[in-house]
């Protein structure tokens, strides 16, 4: 029988509202606005929200870990505000000001719900375990984008109850158990990583993101704003699509959140444990070229096969995004940081949406309506460009998560001259843990091996034994084999660097040397370098 602690009760509790409250400012607030105000107020929810992520990101690091229980209140206030609403409508100024409150309370929710679901998570499965907290979220989203067009003010009550509920059970969790919100970075980082400019290139692609999300939402929010006389290729998909989504007797916005939300249950753990598997930086450019992707479908929506297509590259771009910004940010976070790059991730959503509804609002101003078509081949070269900066300007990227203890599986390294004579070594391990009858004596059995190996032009680059690899890498009258107990990419990368600074410090010493080991101290230095992290 599967036994859920209390901590993992905790993380599931706050992680499951994280979606539901940021797409408050989508579905909900567009039903509103529809009816009673204009759809460009959505930007009093989201800029608010995008500010109020990075000021909360900083109050959160200050706070007392045994005082952070009391972030949970921010729900119960958050669900207070959303009921407030119900009796304001009558007063736009309140309505308004009550609006930018929620936009506000939102960040210390999803901040809050972050920061404990990480503190609680494998480093090794940290993206897979948000995509799963993240995908029922989702669920929950799907289900109330349906709820808000049958009956707005029921959906407005089902999220207040689910916020205030959660808060309540939250804090008594923590004060009953005493589970803190403690961080400790676990994450292995590189020393030639450099965290504040990723830190910027990840900030900058996801303000893309959110400015992309907020100019498909304001699209569907305003379609009055593209009359029948309007002619335009793209115009056309558009009404064709309007024409279908009909057919399910849905508001577009809540059609499009219905299907993205019930796409992304899968999606987020797919995109999760991918991450996990193949890393950030790869990811992350496959979810950025989604971004095009859409964009040219959009073009074709008069055929089925087009629209699908389109649709799902859209919740796959929602869905990889999300579970990015919500586990590469606390990959990156230092001890002690955690809100402040938390609240930097999820700011970008906020001001990139808040972008995306000025942007939107301006292509579809009637004196530039007639030039859409140009405008959305621009902004399709744009997002191509824009794609590409993640993976060009990530020289290093942090390694996969499952690569994420890479340290641990390091037991010796060996520097052999191509005749066999050892060069230097370094044993990363207190006791031994290589065989040495399998080595024939630890140096002397690989030195043998290699030496079989340069005989017969044979260039191996691993030798399996039982839970040990051997990892070779090749120089120029040297080799380096590393003994570990998996053979991991990282590794491989790792020994390649090292083997071609060896070769650049050394050449020359190599070609002459005369047994002097005395004059290969210092690669024990290069290997630290590239093997000890601190």
């Amino acid at each position: 029988m599967v036994q859920i602690s209390k901590r993992d009760l905790l993380g599931f509790s706050l992680g499951i509202l994280i979606m539901v409250n940021i797409c408050f400012g989508f579905v909900p607030l567009i039903n509103l606005f529809e009816v009673y105000f204009n759809v460009m107020a959505l930007i009093l929810f989201w800029a608010p929200f995008g500010v109020s992520c990075l000021v909360f990101g900083f109050i959160i690091d200050k706070i007392k870990n045994e005082n952070k229980k009391f972030l949970c209140f921010s729900f119960m206030i958050w669900g207070a505000l959303v009921i407030s609403l119900i009796y304001s409508l009558s007063n736009l100024f309140l309505t308004l000001s009550i609006i930018i409150l929620i936009g506000i309370f939102t960040a210390p929710t999803v901040l809050t719900a972050i920061g404990y679901m990480n503190s609680n998570l494998d480093v090794n499965k940290r993206a897979l375990n948000v995509g799963i907290y993240l995908a029922i979220s989702w669920a929950i989203v799907s289900v109330t984008a349906y709820v808000s067009f049958i009956n707005w003010f029921l959906n407005i009550i089902i999220l207040a109850i689910l916020n205030i509920s959660i808060g309540i059970i939250s804090f008594s969790l923590i004060q009953i158990s005493g589970v803190e919100l403690k961080w400790e970075q676990e994450t292995h980082i590189p020393r030639d990583y450099d965290i504040k400019k990723n830190s910027a290139i990840y900030w900058g692609s996801s303000v893309v993101f959110g400015a992309f999300l907020g100019i498909i939402v304001f699209l569907l929010g305003t379609t009055g704003r593209i009359t029948q006389s309007m002619s335009s290729f793209y115009l056309e998909n558009v009404r064709f699509y309007v024409e279908v989504v009909r057919l399910f007797n849905l508001g577009l916005t809540n059609f499009d959140f219905l299907v993205i939300g019930a796409l992304n249950i899968f999606l987020s753990i797919i995109y999760g444990k991918l991450i996990d598997k193949y890393g950030r930086k790869r990811m992350f450019l496959i979810v950025n070229f989604m971004i095009p992707a859409v964009m040219i479908c959009f073009g074709f929506w008069g055929n089925i096969v087009f629209l699908g297509l389109s649709v799902f590259f859209y919740a796959s771009i929602t869905a990889g995004y999300c579970v990015i910004i919500g586990s590469v940010y606390c990959d990156m976070a230092p001890e002690g940081k955690l809100g402040q790059y938390n609240g930097l991730g999820w700011s970008a959503l906020g001001i990139g949406g808040s972008l995306g509804f000025i942007i939107a609002f301006i292509m579809t101003d009637p004196l530039l309506i007639s030039m859409i078509d140009m405008i959305i081949i621009i902004v399709i070269i744009s997002l191509s460009e824009v794609s590409l900066i993640p993976y060009i300007s990530m020289k290093e990227s942090l390694p996969p998560a499952e690569e994420m203890e890479w340290a641990k599986d390091l037991i010796h390294l060996y520097v052999i001259k191509d005749n066999g004579v050892l060069m230097s070594d370094y044993s990363f391990v207190e006791k031994e843990l290589v065989d040495h009858d399998l080595f024939s004596g630890g140096i002397s059995g690989i030195t043998t091996i290699l030496q079989e190996m340069v005989d017969s032009q044979q260039k191996l680059k691993v030798i399996d034994h039982e839970d040990k690899k051997l990892l070779f890498e090749y120089g120029e009258q040297f080799s380096i084999i590393l003994v570990a107990k998996k053979d991991l990419k990282i590794l491989r990368t790792k020994l390649k660097k090292l083997t071609e600074q060896i070769q650049t410090v050394f050449w020359e010493t190599i070609a002459s040397w005369d047994g002097d080991l005395e004059l290969f101290k210092p690669i024990k230095t290069l290997i630290r370098n590239y093997f000890v992290e601190k």
